[in-house]
């Protein structure tokens, strides 16, 4: 049996959506005649871990992206251990393959997937039981040697999507109903048409991840997955795909997938990929909430930063959005490692036009975070940011931190995103705080008070705010969940 485990990503309640890191390799190894089980810690109890760990599972693996998530993975994980000191354990997921020295630097993480997991991870289960293949001939596996050295073996070939099994049956169908919200109030059913990007944003993941390449699945597997999901209950979801399939040939076409489901959906497509016919479809075949990362107003940063889109384009798309229904949420980032004096401030005064623009827009400003792997990365380090020299410090790098030293210091940017998101995004992403909604209802007049005469002086909310998170932070490494 294989244990798969998902940690929690967040240090607040937010709606828990359905973990497609860990289904979907989970769904390929069961239809290969593998028992497999998931613990995802956010929707399932502490008596349900002892219960697989009881029955010994032959490998343990873990998923984990770069935030408070790594804090969660690595107690988990020593959770694991404590209890099975011989059974491994594989991290997979987009921030061990970026690492995956530094992640087996770890005592208790013995091996890395990079990249892709399903094959990989397949093929270590077969190592370990049957002693083949050797772990030197299983591409996309980072492990240690007898040494202790890290071995990094050849990268695995991507698979093809339209071949990978629906990710919600066998036991990821029996979890499914525990992600199902009664309001309905937000998308928490996950479904994913491709895995890649076919643009070249040098701040993004997916250069690295997915050579920026995008594979799409055949539109009528998507109706006739979109189908299962349905009569598995499934009635609000979100696509994961990273820009919704990345061109507007493939949305126009996806309308009529749409057609009849009786689903109320979200996704993040890219602004310029839009026109007032498809927004109209989109809206009419039950489209709820559409995430555009605009990044920047400015289209010197558009071209630095290979966004591969301009300011014109993003005021069309705007004004598309504007006349719409669907809920638009527009993320805005500052702090590049190129960057000239006085952009970022211009980001922030583009953000009081969307809200004029928009008023019922949300809109989120976070700064940047270099990542390996990415375009910016080694420009980053060249102007002065340290990457962090152990595993767990990439914990802290969440959307609400700055860790750049060129942004540091400065009250103005250190606070935009906290303040960003009471201001212009609170009502949407408050999760499973219904009860203290009154709360978040004053720091959001708080917020707007102080977003719009920039100052941040005797910043109280930010104070608790901080409290609580480094509260949280400390926790979630403290030992046993």
């Amino acid at each position: 049996m294989i244990l798969l485990i998902f940690p929690n990503p967040s240090p607040f309640p937010y709606h828990a959506m359905t973990p497609l890191a860990v289904f979907t390799v989970g769904t390929f190894l069961e239809r290969r005649g593998i028992e497999v089980e998931y613990f995802d810690e956010r929707v399932q109890t502490r008596e349900e871990l002892e219960g697989f760990l009881a029955r010994k599972p032959e490998l343990v693996g873990v998923s984990s992206l770069t935030s408070f998530q790594i804090l969660r993975a690595l107690t988990l994980t020593r959770l694991v251990k404590n209890r099975l000191p011989e059974v491994p354990v594989v991290w997979g997921g987009v921030h061990p393959s970026m690492c995956p020295e530094q992640t087996l630097a770890e005592p208790e993480i013995d091996y890395v997937t990079i990249k892709e997991g399903e094959e990989t991870v397949r093929e270590l289960y077969q190592f370990l039981v049957s002693g083949g293949p050797r772990l030197e001939d299983i591409a996309g596996l980072s492990w240690k040697d007898a040494s202790g050295s890290v071995r990094v073996n050849p990268p695995r070939q991507f698979l093809d999507v339209d071949e990978l099994p629906f990710p919600y049956q066998g036991k990821a169908a029996e979890l499914l109903p525990r992600y199902f919200r009664p309001d309905g109030s937000f998308p928490t059913v996950g479904y994913q048409m491709s895995r890649g990007c076919y643009f070249n944003c040098r701040f993004c993941y997916n250069d690295f991840y997915h050579d920026r390449k995008c594979r799409r699945k055949s539109l009528g597997l998507v109706r006739k997955e979109l189908e299962e999901l349905v009569r598995l209950g499934a009635d609000n979801l979100f696509f994961y795909d990273d820009s919704m399939g990345g061109e507007k040939r493939f949305l126009r076409d996806l309308v009529p997938v749409m057609e009849g489901l009786g689903l109320e959906w979200s996704a993040s497509p890219r602004i310029n990929c839009i026109d007032e016919k498809l927004i109209a479809d989109f809206e009419r075949t039950g489209c709820q909430w559409l995430f555009f990362g605009l990044e920047s107003p400015l289209d010197r940063v558009l071209k630095y930063i290979g966004k591969g889109i301009t300011r014109a384009e993003i005021d069309r798309g705007v004004e598309i959005m504007r006349r719409s229904k669907i809920i638009s949420t527009y993320s805005l980032m500052i702090g590049f490692p190129g960057e000239k004096e006085g952009e970022a401030e211009a980001v922030l005064d583009y953000a009081d036009e969307l809200h004029r623009l928009h008023p019922e827009a949300e809109i989120v400003i976070q700064p940047y975070a270099p990542l390996p792997g990415t375009g910016l990365f080694e420009e980053s380090v060249e102007k002065g940011f340290r990457p962090p020299d152990r595993l767990v410090d990439w914990s802290r790098f969440t959307m609400d931190q700055i860790h750049t030293p060129w942004l540091k210091g400065k009250p103005l940017f250190q606070n935009a995103y906290l303040i960003s998101f009471l201001a212009f995004r609170y009502e949407h992403m408050l999760g499973d705080l219904d009860r203290f909604r009154w709360a978040y209802r004053i720091a959001h007049y708080l917020a707007l008070f102080r977003w719009r005469r920039r100052w941040f002086r005797f910043y109280l909310e930010g104070a608790v705010y901080r409290w609580y998170t480094r509260f949280q932070y400390r926790r979630a490494g403290g030992g046993d969940p």
